[in-house]
């Protein structure tokens, strides 16, 4: 089956990656799992402070947009969402195509 990945680059406060790292570990991952999503994979750019990684779907762009929104939408997202460390500089988020 064909899936929908998205790519996602944030920019974080020099010095906070391994603590973004660990909230994103810890709160956002499993409740994206739950969701459907799979981490294609993640990286760290310490000389840049990005945070670089990629979340899939299977389905379409439609898809992944209506299991986005749905994510978006959950209480568990909210709580999670609250306890993010203030560090995020920038988020640039695009669909990617696999080669």
């Amino acid at each position: 089956m064909a899936k929908t990945v998205q790519l996602r680059r944030y920019e974080i406060v020099p010095g906070r990656l391994e603590e973004f790292r660990g909230w994103l570990n810890k709160e956002v991952l499993p409740i994206r799992k739950q969701f459907g999503f799979q981490v294609e994979f993640m990286y760290l750019d310490n000389a840049n402070s990005e945070f670089i990684w990629a979340v899939s779907v299977p389905g379409s762009v439609e898809d992944f947009i209506a299991v986005e929104n749905a994510y978006d939408a959950s209480v568990e997202r909210k709580l999670a969402g609250e306890k993010r460390p203030d560090c995020l500089v920038s988020v640039d988020t695009k669909f990617v195509d696999e080669n």
